[in-house]
């Protein structure tokens, strides 16, 4: 059978659909020469690679089940009402028609090539065909035989393809030969017979596409500190004598404040010399630079060799809820080996807020809109908090997305509600200044459950004013560790107000590239995690940013089932009643143990 490759780059060690910890990296650049591989860059793209073909098959088998849906519907003078909702609710579907031999009987949306006998490949009884481009934009069709011997055939925008990939998908037909889907840079190859040899691989079995994913192996500065060029975020002692200390002060700037913070910038001092003379001055409690949270890179050092494997108790044998999300059971392994099923039995997550610190949420994907609250926007401080990037709109996915409507996923707290707060941008970026913004807006809105899938390798005084502030209204903090398999610790983190995820696989050993130390609490799943993207999709992404929401959903069962709780009281339940993995007790890499979900609500019964 003649394959089509899928190829994807990766820019610096950053890694794609890996969910990074502070910012969310699905950020691509095609890589045009051979570059050796260590060994941790090719567990990486071997990793993104399963990733990105597990994302593959999602998508066509979410395509594949709405045309069987139609295939099977008695009511077939409906569904041209149903194509037209259907193309208003999912952009990736350009058009329908339904033929009876070779004539159009009816057409909704716009069809570049109505031609079925392209349909060469089949799955789960819908025949795809390989795709194609038309003026610059990639397809496919699909097509599936209706009772009365017709066909319904649908052409499918491959955006959403360039969008898990961030615009760097290219596609070889059955010749061998790449066309172009999104950006056109010069990769370097004509054919597949081009391409490097240490490449990773992976197939997607529905139709024989072949992602291949090839990274560089740049060390990232991860310790060094960046921040915005003359500029400084300052905190008032006391609040009251702010407007006498700026109206005595020369040549300063005031960029933007919000209770209790200030950014100001000096148009005539380096940052240096902005911050010397700030932490001088009396009336101010805090004086440091406006440090910019970049996005995590993905660099892999040997794992150390005192490491030991994961060792699982017995599983919980009890039987618990079965949701009827249609990828729960074939795709949400993470779930069941938390034992979440079993927990729901005991909560759902009523009446709990969790706040999703993050790049935004799609306010209109249909596995999250009826449960979403009126959110922030720390750049704006609108209420604008769309997600042009994913990575918030898969966060908050795994910790709460709507469950038990057929459709999509299952939510680790079914029934809570997710605040939304936007710190990083479109490309996964924001500052100290944002992210402490952020939090005391969410504590300040009815936050019970702050989940920061965020983080970087230095100590912000203004972060840390804001997570104090936050634990001490009783407000439940989960952080993810980070993914560059490094014991720095990353901050928020490493603050003892906080409680820290690691990140374990299917087998329950610990993730190669989660970040380890004494400040990790806990671990859950990390790798191939299933949850939403913008534009009603899915994607399977991996990292501690998956892993910490797992956390903040048990907390959001947790205070529903025990309101009474003090926030430290939750993190003790968490901890005590996880599975002890690794060395006997606490260990740097997994904490007190993988997540235990029914185990946790059985303890506070």
């Amino acid at each position: 059978m003649a394959k089509t490759v899928l190829i994807v780059g990766i820019i610096g060690l950053g890694l794609a659909i890996i969910g990074r910890t502070l910012i969310a990296d699905n950020q691509y650049s095609i890589q045009t020469k051979d570059i050796p591989q260590t060994l941790e860059n090719t567990a990486m793209d071997k990793l993104m690679a399963e990733d990105l073909a597990m994302t593959t098959s999602l998508f066509l088998k979410q395509l594949s089940a709405q045309m069987q849906r139609w295939a099977d519907s008695s009511q077939k003078d409906e569904l041209p009402e149903k194509f037209s909702e259907e193309i208003n609710e999912h952009p990736h579907f350009h058009g329908f028609a339904i033929l009876d031999e070779k004539d159009v009987e009816v057409e909704v949306g716009e069809i570049e090539r109505l031609d079925a006998s392209k349909l060469t490949h089949t799955h789960m009884n819908s025949r795809f065909s390989d795709p194609y481009s038309v003026d610059g934009k990639q397809y496919m069709l699909m097509g599936e035989k209706l009772q009365d011997g017709r066909t319904v055939l649908g052409e499918i925008d491959l955006t959403f393809v360039q969008q898990f990939v961030k615009d760097l998908a290219f596609v070889a037909d059955a010749n061998g030969s790449f066309f172009v889907s999104g950006a056109d840079p010069d990769i370097g190859w004509k054919t597949t017979d081009d391409m490097p040899e240490n490449l990773q691989a992976e197939i997607v079995p529905e139709l024989g596409w072949q992602i291949v994913v090839q990274s560089d192996n740049q060390k990232p500065e991860h310790l060094q500190h960046t921040y915005h060029e003359n500029q400084a975020v300052i905190k008032f002692k006391r609040p009251l004598a702010a407007a006498d200390w700026f109206a005595a002060q020369e040549n300063l700037i005031v960029k933007e404040n919000h209770d209790p913070f200030y950014v100001v910038e000096s148009p005539t001092e380096s940052t240096e010399e902005l911050i010397g003379r700030l932490r001088r001055e009396y009336d101010l409690e805090i004086a440091e630079p406006n440090y910019i949270f970049t996005k995590q890179n993905l660099l892999l050092s040997t794992v150390p060799e005192k490491e030991e494997p994961a060792r699982p108790r017995q599983r919980v044998a009890a039987e618990g809820a079965v949701p009827n999300d249609e990828f729960f059971q074939p795709y949400q392994w993470n779930l069941n080996q938390i034992y979440a099923s079993q927990g729901w039995n005991l909560s759902g997550g009523e009446d709990v807020t969790i706040a999703v610190l993050d790049t935004g949420v799609d306010p209109n994907h249909l596995d999250l809109k009826d449960k979403l609250l009126p959110g922030f926007n720390a750049f704006d401080e609108s209420d604008d908090v769309s997600d042009s990037h994913g990575h918030g709109t898969h966060v908050a996915g795994i910790a709460a997305a709507l469950t038990n409507n057929v459709t999509g996923i299952a939510g680790v707290s079914w029934k809570s509600q997710i605040l939304p707060v936007k710190v990083l941008n479109e490309k996964g970026e924001g500052s100290s200044f944002e992210v402490a913004k952020g939090i005391y807006w969410a504590v300040d809105h009815g936050a019970d459950v702050i989940n920061m899938s965020l983080g970087d390798y230095y100590d912000s005084e203004a972060l840390h004013d804001a997570i104090r502030y936050a634990y001490e209204q009783d407000v439940v903090l989960i952080t993810a560790s980070g993914n560059d398999n490094v014991e720095d610790p990353m901050y928020p983190s490493r603050y003892d107000e906080v409680l820290t995820v690691a990140a374990v696989d299917d087998t329950r050993n610990r993730a190669f590239f989660s970040n380890y130390g004494q400040h990790v609490d806990v671990a859950a799943p990390g790798e191939h995690i299933p949850s939403l993207f913008p534009d009603n999709n899915y994607t399977v992404m991996s990292g501690t940013s998956m892993a910490a929401p797992h956390v903040a959903g048990l907390a959001g069962l947790i205070r529903a089932l025990r309101p009474d709780l003090t926030n430290q009281e939750v993190y003790d339940v968490i901890t005590s009643t996880a599975e002890d993995l690794g060395t006997a007790g606490h260990d740097p890499y997994y904490g007190f143990g993988e997540i235990n979900i029914v185990a946790a609500l059985e303890s506070v019964s």
